[in-house]
């Protein structure tokens, strides 16, 4: 077989090469996001991480059952702060709490004990049965109808017209 007599040009590759690779350089760093700041996560933005550590009252150690209903318990409660990005995590006895941001003050307030205060009755009236009231528009008991007014009397209308003359 006969080779090609057709010369290479390898100068004319190359630089359709650049000339491509330049045209996905301009469309990539050109069309993307305009920040040149990378988002960061809660590791390298900053956060409030507290840790909790679990107690019972007799000094023994935790189940992991406590464990993980008091994880859920705190979840609810991250959850319901409203914030992404948060995570609650058992660690040994321990809870951590991870929320992205710098207010930290609700993030410690989460581990606190709920507390339901009852107090006594001081002064008390007796149930008495409430009385209906009337409907709208009705007449109280005993009361006579009023007469037609003036003029009227013996007058009768039905629903229906009379043809024009």
């Amino acid at each position: 077989m006969a080779s090609s007599s057709a010369p290479v040009h390898p100068a004319r590759y190359l630089s359709v090469f650049f000339v491509l690779l330049i045209g996905v350089y301009l469309l990539v760093f050109l069309t993307g996001d305009k920040r040149a700041a990378p988002k960061l996560g809660i590791d390298l933005q900053g956060g409030t991480r507290v840790t909790l550590t679990a107690r019972t009252p007799d000094g023994s150690r935790p189940s992991r059952e406590a464990l993980s209903q008091a994880q859920q318990i705190i979840s609810s409660r991250v959850n319901g702060l409203g914030v992404s990005g948060s995570e609650v995590v058992v660690d040994g006895d321990n809870l951590v709490i991870t929320v992205p941001g710098n207010d930290g003050n609700e993030a410690r307030n989460l581990g606190q004990t709920a507390r339901l205060y009852i107090r006594p009755v001081l002064n008390s009236a007796p149930a008495q049965a409430a009385e209906p009231k009337p409907p709208a528009g009705a007449a109280p008991p005993g009361a006579q109808p009023a007469p037609p007014p003036a003029g009227r009397a013996g007058t009768r209308r039905s629903g229906r017209r009379r043809p024009a003359a």
